[in-house]
């Protein structure tokens, strides 16, 4: 590898350190996330540009999912996605290195680029020490080795003097010695024990990004994709037709009378037998469904699998059979998807929204589109399935990171409180949500709302003014959701009893 690109490297990796402590190992980073991933985008577009190693330039454009996820600490101060936000994102780290470095074609995703993009997560730990490396290598140079010897002593003699002089002259002049004691405190922060420990963290995010982008410029061919045995063409799985035929019967026979009961009692709203009321028959078998729905989908994907050749290359009239019934299992998992849609819709029309129905709302939607896609391919069979379902899961990920799920759960249950549709409301299920949901609280402090949802009301809102004013805030702490609130309650003072 040529020196220059040898620099490059290495200033990359002194700016992701440096920029990892100062932006993101900040009390409450906000603004500063998305900011350090626009930094992380440039400095890789400046070392990878018009690099020939680069097999394929249009990976870093992952870069942009990497920076709408980020925008979540920014627009809510909700810390919900957190944890996983930083899973994700390592993940996508993953995907961008191997698509640059061409060992992965993310249109024709299968089983071994899956693995591949897993195991591609912990390479760059094996290049942590590539930098010291180069630093044996420079001091090869025995001028060089002696400068440096040389500089080394004359700091081991400095540090004595200098300390002994300084001594000498706080005894001498009260004025200095006060002077260089603000400076100590100064050092003394400087090497606190946190600051250390964050200069500790920063440095392996350093190591780690370097470990990632040095894997794309790396003369030998130590690829993961290399270690990888795995082959998913050296294995061929088939199924037996009668079995999987017998099993599909089986299954949507179950299915059909399931159906039946379905529009019966729910859809047409026929009578409940044991005095069940529709909320509640609704709430118990909601959870059962999406997990149907998703099993139906996979036993679609593994019998197509299992039974391609038969289905769509000899295409004999078992095979249209098995297909027909696939497509009927598609249609039925549709159907348990506007089932599941219409019981939760009954239940929170009762009882409000949570977090989780919110969540399930946007997975149903999701998944009706990964639906679609699996009976595009049982018709068709000529598009990679996986590609679509990586695209579809990206894109529920990303939607769950931009929707202010707090804010809307607030405004529909006070909503459905003030329109008369709920006699009561949980304010502790709302008062334990992120400060997203303040500006919608603040609406249950007016003068008609009753007195103990008013007196909760204004006793979440006090503690979420002092909270706010004394929270440690700088401007990498920039966050859209929390100056809003902030800026809300310091206009309301007088109307909260706040002081």
């Amino acid at each position: 590898m040529e020196n220059r690109m040898k620099i490059n490297l290495s200033l990359y990796a002194v700016l992701s350190a440096v920029t990892f402590i100062f932006l993101i190992m900040t009390p409450n980073p906000g603004i500063s996330i998305p900011l350090f991933i626009l930094i992380q985008f440039a400095a890789i577009y400046f070392v990878i540009r018009n690099k020939g190693e680069v097999k394929n330039f249009r990976g870093i454009f992952w870069m942009v999912p990497i920076f709408i996820i980020s925008l979540n600490r920014f627009i809510s101060a909700s810390d919900l996605w957190g944890p996983m936000n930083f899973l994700v994102i390592v993940g996508l780290y993953s995907v961008m290195i191997l698509m640059l470095k061409g060992n992965l074609i993310i249109n024709k995703l299968n089983l071994k680029g899956i693995v591949l993009v897993i195991l591609n997560v912990f390479v760059p730990i094996i290049n942590f020490i590539i930098p010291f490396r180069w630093i044996a290598e420079r001091s090869k140079d025995k001028e060089r080795t002696l400068l440096i010897k040389r500089i080394v002593i004359g700091i081991l003699i400095s540090v004595p003097s200098v300390l002994f002089l300084v001594f000498m002259l706080s005894s001498a002049d009260m004025v200095f010695k006060n002077n260089f004691d603000n400076y100590l405190m100064w050092i003394e922060k400087i090497f606190d024990t946190f600051n250390i420990f964050k200069l500790i963290v920063g440095t392996i995010a350093g190591l780690y990004l370097f470990g990632h982008l040095y894997s794309v410029f790396e003369e030998k061919d130590n690829s993961m994709e290399n270690i990888i045995t795995l082959n998913s063409n050296s294995f061929k799985a088939k199924g037996d037709m009668i079995i999987l035929n017998i099993l599909l019967v089986s299954i949507l026979f179950i299915y059909t009378i399931f159906m039946v009961i379905q529009f019966r009692y729910l859809f047409s709203a026929g009578e409940l037998p044991n005095e069940l009321n529709y909320a509640e028959y609704a709430r118990r078998g909601f959870f059962e469904l999406v997990f149907l729905s998703v099993l139906n989908i996979g036993l679609i994907l593994l019998i197509s699998y299992l039974l391609k050749d038969k289905i769509y290359v000899e295409k004999n009239k078992w095979g249209t059979v098995t297909k027909m019934m696939l497509i009927y299992l598609c249609i039925i998992t549709g159907t348990l998807l506007v089932s599941s849609y219409y019981r939760m819709s009954l239940y929170d029309g009762a009882y409000g929204f949570t977090r989780l129905r919110i969540l399930v709302y946007l997975f149903l939607l999701f998944e009706a589109v990964g639906l679609t896609a699996t009976l595009i391919y049982i018709l068709k069979h000529n598009f990679n399935l996986l590609f679509v379902y990586a695209v579809i899961g990206i894109g529920f990920y990303l939607t769950i990171n931009i929707v202010k799920i707090d804010t809307i759960i607030a405004k529909r249950n006070i909503d459905m409180y003030l329109a008369g549709q709920t006699e009561s409301l949980d304010m502790d299920y709302l008062t334990s949500l992120s400060v997203d949901a303040a500006p919608e609280i603040m609406r249950l402090v007016n003068d008609d709302i009753g007195f103990m949802v008013k007196y909760q009301a204004r006793s979440y809102l006090q503690a979420k003014y002092e909270y706010l004013s004394n929270r440690e805030y700088n401007w990498q702490s920039y966050n859209l959701s929390v100056e809003k609130t902030k800026n809300l309650l310091e206009g309301n003072k007088e109307k909260l009893l706040l002081e």
